[in-house]
């Protein structure tokens, strides 16, 4: 009887945070801070949850205050000014934002439509190419950051060519040039998405299996090759942005870029 009654009272109370519009997952950072690029911390995640919660952010929270987080940022507050509240288009998270961003009734992004694109024969049972497994922390010690390397699509075949400039868990690479750009686009279905696709990188002449994401996100290193940002490359062994954690999608896509 007793468990009864303590189970119908957290449900009790459950059901008053909901209808309260509390949620501990999107609970809003403390007031007093102002987040802007360059901010770092669990603040700055449990803003980029509630971005992307309310549709301001298509991309998962990497806890770094960067370009798409401003971007999402000024999108919001453009939202705010046009429903009437005296603001300022910064791109800076301070309490007026940060009130408005975590109360219940948060404005929400307009939709113009949905698209879900996908890339050339994607989920193609044959494949036009693929390479062998090598560890990430193998790979790490032979790429040379600045240097461009081969990336080829395992799909479709399609080539292209990417700059290394950096990575800790992964690879961070961007295309070379605007060529390289357009070529990406089309293995991806020509517009930004959350698609992994499994390529293979060419690098000191070896053939090595890795997965590619198709949404570019974070620091941009090269201002004329029509991407801001930089996109992902996964080897066997590489660890996400968030948590240092195996990616499933990309570590399935390496192993289908060996054949397998």
């Amino acid at each position: 009887m007793k468990k009864l009654i303590a189970v119908l009272l957290i449900s009790i109370i459950g059901v008053s945070l909901c209808l309260s519009g509390y949620d501990p997952v999107f609970a809003a950072p403390s007031p007093g801070p102002i987040y802007a690029k360059s901010s770092v911390g669990s603040a700055v995640v449990r803003i980029q949850m509630r971005l992307r919660e309310l549709g301001y952010l298509n991309f998962k929270p990497t806890g770094s205050y960067k370009s798409m987080t401003v971007d999402a940022v000024k999108a919001f507050q453009t939202n705010c000014r046009d429903s009437g509240y005296e603001m300022q288009v910064d791109g800076r998270m301070g309490d007026q934002s940060i009130e408005l961003l975590f109360r219940y009734e948060a404005l929400r992004s307009s939709l113009s439509g949905i698209s879900i694109p996908a890339g050339p024969k994607h989920g193609a049972m044959t494949l036009a190419k693929t390479g062998g497994l090598v560890s990430w922390s193998s790979v790490v010690q032979t790429l040379t950051p600045n240097t461009e390397y081969r990336i080829i699509d395992c799909y479709t075949g399609y080539e292209l060519r990417l700059i290394f400039i950096g990575g800790e868990n992964h690879a961070e690479m961007e295309p070379v040039s605007q060529d390289a750009m357009n070529e990406f686009m089309k293995i991806c279905g020509k517009e930004y998405n959350y698609l992994k696709r499994p390529v293979v990188v060419v690098i000191n002449g070896q053939e090595i299996a890795a997965s590619i994401q198709c949404w570019p996100h974070g620091s941009d290193a090269i201002s004329d090759n029509g991407m801001r940002g930089h996109v992902c490359v996964f080897f066997d062994g590489s660890l996400s942005h968030v948590g240092n954690l195996p990616d499933v999608e990309h570590n399935e896509n390496i192993h289908k870029a060996m054949g397998q």
